[in-house]
């Protein structure tokens, strides 16, 4: 059995996502945003060791805390292969004009589109979903109908587009083409307000 806890951390209210499985007493997290004690605080009262670090993308609000996680529990941090250069760049992840200080890091696995992520007992697929960064991607629990859709598809709207490496028509054609097609059981959770489902984005997203 899967326990997801959302912990709404950071400036901009970033969902950051711990994933963990009762059964292997392991666990994933999805998105660290910031305070990495209070994400090891929540592993600590689930009993679980943390297997790895997924990020939906690498604008700092994502991954302030990826660093300090990663070192504190020895997960290795994950993150898609077109993503490289933001997550490295102060000035392409946003956190020089939104914080006047420099976020960076490097991940230690780059993922592809399509790939199964076999972590704590759990299978994720990446799905690639540029237009709101490059290299963004959601997560599929496809077992569980859960997808982890960071910045690119939220409640009723869409991610932004208007930052570095961004793009409208490429956002559009990823949440056309790669997400309305799933499952339309399939829960949302994104990396800011509340879940959904693919079905009721269907039916009530005018910006798509």
């Amino acid at each position: 059995m899967l326990n997801i806890n959302r912990l709404v951390l950071g400036a901009v209210a970033t969902n950051c996502y711990v994933v963990s499985n009762e059964d292997t007493k392991e666990a994933i997290v999805i998105d660290p945003a910031e305070h990495a004690g209070k994400i090891i605080k929540v592993l600590e009262k689930e009993g679980a060791s943390l297997k790895a670090i997924l990020l939906t993308h690498g604008h700092f609000d994502h991954m302030t805390a990826a660093n300090e996680l990663r070192e504190k529990t020895g997960a290795k941090l994950y993150a898609h292969e077109a993503e490289e250069e933001l997550l490295k760049t102060p000035e392409l992840n946003l956190s020089m004009a939104f914080t006047g200080r420099s976020v960076s890091t490097e991940a230690d696995v780059l993922v592809k589109d399509g790939e199964v992520l076999a972590l704590a007992g759990m299978e994720l697929k990446v799905i690639h979903t540029p237009g709101h960064t490059k290299g963004g991607c959601c997560y599929l629990l496809e077992n569980q109908g859960i997808l982890f859709s960071g910045d690119t598809l939220f409640q009723r709207t869409i991610g932004r587009t208007d930052f570095p490496t961004g793009d409208y028509q490429t956002l559009l054609d990823s949440v056309r083409k790669r997400l309305f097609v799933l499952n339309e059981e399939i829960k949302v959770l994104p990396g800011h307000n509340d879940t959904t489902t693919i079905a009721y984005e269907k039916k009530y997203n005018s910006e798509v």
